[in-house]
């Protein structure tokens, strides 16, 4: 594979060296196959569905991939697209498996992506990051896919967990489990937010090249540099949205309804999701992460 014209963004020993595992083969199916173009060394992707034929028009597979599971149907086009990435697909439910599976796929990984429309896999997702110690995104479309989310958490910069940033998720699954449909979520929708992804993921797997001058930074050192404050934390780690004029998602528009939306102009926002902390005015501290993300960021940049 020649790389010459993408060297100035990315350093090609980092990406070859790194692993991706990602929950989710549906809508992301954009993203897996450009990780492969750029590179990525080892990609692991979990899901059990088969490929559909309301999937051939939003996700990318072929009318030949119908009834096969995604995963595979995912490795040819991998495959065919650089046969230098280490791929595997696993058709396993990773909420069905044992610690010793689990850690035979997410132990040694660079970074995790939780991609999927169920909330408990998403949820679980938070608890895997958690246990491995390992940068992890989520990131999704609200209903009818007119604004969607990425949240991401990374060890020793981001104070808050998944939970943190979607505790109110979790409070309206208690009482009744939320359901999140596709419909209206054309392919224009997966690979506008596949490409999001994937540039913060690249950001993210260049955070710990420890240059300083500016002048020899590659594009996503300077990505992550741009995310990191003076005290070395990384307060921006949610980033919202909206894809269509008239919006959809109620937080999000009473958050931003000063800003006009115009046909030539996406509303975008990043913000801090913080811990949920006793000092926060809470009664209890996130019931995931126990405030342990915010301590070790504080503790280490003083």
């Amino acid at each position: 594979m020649d790389y010459s014209r993408i060297q100035d963004s990315v350093d090609m020993g980092i990406i070859k060296n790194s692993h991706i595992v990602i929950v989710g083969a549906g809508g992301s199916y954009s993203l897996i196959t450009s990780l492969a173009r750029c590179g990525v060394g080892t990609l692991t992707v979990l899901d059990f569905d088969t490929v559909e034929q309301t999937n051939i028009v939003r996700q990318g597979y072929k009318i030949s991939d119908i009834g096969r599971y995604k995963v595979d149907a995912l490795g040819n086009e991998v495959a065919s697209i650089n046969p230098e990435v280490n791929y595997k697909g696993i058709t396993k439910n990773f909420l069905e498996m044992n610690d010793k599976e689990l850690d035979a796929i997410f132990k040694q990984a660079d970074l995790l992506l939780f991609l999927t429309d169920s909330f408990k896999a998403q949820a679980f997702g938070n608890l895997i990051a958690l246990k491995y110690n390992t940068p992890a995104i989520w990131a999704g479309w609200y209903t009818q896919s007119r604004t969607a989310e990425l949240f991401f958490q990374v060890p020793q910069y981001t104070t808050a967990c998944f939970r943190c940033a979607a505790s109110s998720r979790y409070k309206a699954n208690e009482q009744e489990e939320v359901k999140i449909t596709s419909n209206c979520n054309t392919i224009f929708h997966s690979q506008l937010l596949d490409s999001l992804i994937g540039m913060m993921a690249l950001a993210i797997l260049h955070r710990n090249t420890n240059k300083t001058d500016i002048k020899v930074m590659n594009e996503y050192e300077l990505f992550w540099d741009s995310l990191v404050s003076k005290d070395g934390s990384t307060p921006f780690n949610f980033f919202q949205f909206k894809a269509h004029p008239v919006g959809g998602n109620k937080l999000f528009d009473k958050a931003y309804s000063h800003l006009r939306m115009n046909a030539h102009n996406f509303v975008s926002h990043w913000q801090n999701a913080e811990a949920e902390l006793k000092i926060h005015g809470y009664d209890y501290d996130c019931p995931d992460c126990k405030g342990n993300l915010h301590h070790a960021v504080n503790n280490s940049n003083p």
